[in-house]
């Protein structure tokens, strides 16, 4: 009874104590107490984390060490000894409770942004049924010609596909225009874009980013096609993921003189483990998964990119050397604890903000360090990507939108800033002082 009125904090109805031993009991609680804790909590660790001894208060511990040394308090019976002992425990229980919950708390707010803060996990959640191709198509691009001139294009990304996975990268005796060596991958993936380009009815005119001059092709046709066929030369012999952009324009207004906003639909497809490919629709961005048969499923629809990002991927870092901006801007992803996504590749690091739903990708310019994208072939089809998905472009000069840029030359550069709005506007201002 009386370790149970211990612990409960009632009072025994027959059970009255003399105001002396209530005195001495109440001075032998307290070091008690204070002793259990100590004693008792190393035992609780394993529900959450507590502080060690060395961390404890001087005071705690002279006061844990001094009833340790007392071993029953004088005055006080064995009974009264054990009963103390197990509110101490219980008061200790009581705390480690209260720690655990409020570490619950803080791992709630920490999944969202992953494990260790730094890696962002996917979200995606498998379905019992994915649509088809023909399927989305079917209901989200009613175009009949656009609908067969991108299924002649993932045609060819299939083909393309299976090409990287047999063939070895290994320097092509040719170069392409710029006097870069190109290799056996790049000119495989150009010579199938070229043979979709020259047998299709679809498609009037082309161009690659290999040869940049405008082929005509089929007069009755009515597409303009410009793509990279394998974007990431650099780094597709190391195994890491590489792509094809392709932009598709009108006709009506062709390339010449047109804008990014006059593409009639972007694609890019992503060579990695999976090969994916992310396209706009007529209601936004959807990506497409290759599956078994080399049919193609929708994995993702209506992609969304945030407004706000933790995740950077800054390219052309020598300018930073001479842009103050961009160096302030590098420094403030750094201390605000941004995380860090960049290959090298154009590709894998915008496609990022589609499966992740945030992020920046940014590329200035300087004297030293001028622009490398090209407008045509990869900075307008991944502004109509990332624009339609939410997101926001800067060329990097005037800090306005990438697709409202008139395209004067087949091989024109830019600057490039792309991703979660908020993130662009910081760039504006930071970089550009816009």
């Amino acid at each position: 009874s009386l370790k149970s009125c211990l612990i409960t904090g009632h009072r025994h109805p027959n059970l009255a104590w003399p105001p002396d031993i209530m005195a001495r009991a109440a001075t032998s609680c307290l070091p008690l107490l204070l002793a259990g804790l100590v004693v008792f909590g190393p035992p609780l660790a394993f529900l959450v984390p507590v502080p060690s001894c060395s961390q404890r208060s001087p005071q705690l511990r002279a006061t844990a060490a001094r009833a340790s040394d007392a071993g029953t308090t004088e005055g006080a019976s064995p009974g009264m000894t054990a009963a103390v002992g197990a509110a101490a425990l219980c008061m200790a229980a009581s705390l480690a409770a209260s720690q655990r919950q409020l570490s619950g708390t803080r791992r709630q707010a920490d999944e969202a942004y992953g494990a260790s803060h730094t890696s962002f996990y996917t979200d995606a959640v498998a379905k019992d049924k994915y649509d088809t191709l023909a399927e989305v198509f079917e209901q989200k691009l009613k175009d009949p010609k656009l609908r067969a001139m991108v299924e002649e294009l993932l045609e060819a990304c299939v083909k393309i596909t299976e090409a990287l996975r047999v063939n070895l990268v290994t320097v092509n005796d040719s170069s392409n225009t710029f006097g870069d060596k190109q290799l056996t991958v790049d000119v495989i993936a150009d010579d199938l874009l070229w043979d979709l380009a020259k047998s299709s009815k679809n498609v009037c005119e082309a161009s690659s980013e290999e040869e940049p001059e405008i082929v005509k092709t089929n007069p009755e046709g009515q597409f303009v096609l410009c793509w990279d066929p394998l974007d990431g030369s650099s780094i597709v012999d190391n195994n890491w993921a590489v792509g094809t952009i392709v932009g598709v324009w009108d006709k009506s207004t062709g390339l010449l003189g047109a804008t990014g906003r006059d593409q009639v639909m972007s694609l890019v497809t992503l060579y990695g483990p999976r090969t994916t490919v992310f396209m706009t629709l007529d209601d936004g961005v959807y990506e497409f998964t290759l599956g078994d048969g080399n049919q193609w499923i929708c994995s993702r629809e209506k992609i969304q990119v945030k407004t706000d990002c933790k995740i950077f991927a800054p390219a052309n870092l020598r300018a930073a050397q001479e842009v103050e901006g961009y160096n302030n801007l590098i420094n403030h992803f750094m201390t605000n604890k941004y995380t860090l996504r960049y290959t090298g590749g154009l590709v894998p690091d915008v496609c990022q903000q589609f499966t992740k739903g945030q992020g920046v990708f940014t590329n200035p310019t300087s004297k030293a360090s001028p622009a490398k994208l090209r407008l045509a072939f990869e900075a307008a089809p991944f502004g109509r990507l990332v624009e339609m998905a939410g997101g926001k472009t800067s060329d990097g000069v005037t800090g306005n939108s990438v697709l409202d840029m008139k395209i004067e030359a087949v091989d024109q550069r830019t600057a490039l800033a792309i991703g979660s709005a908020n993130e662009v506007d910081r760039f504006n201002q930071m970089v550009l002082g816009k």
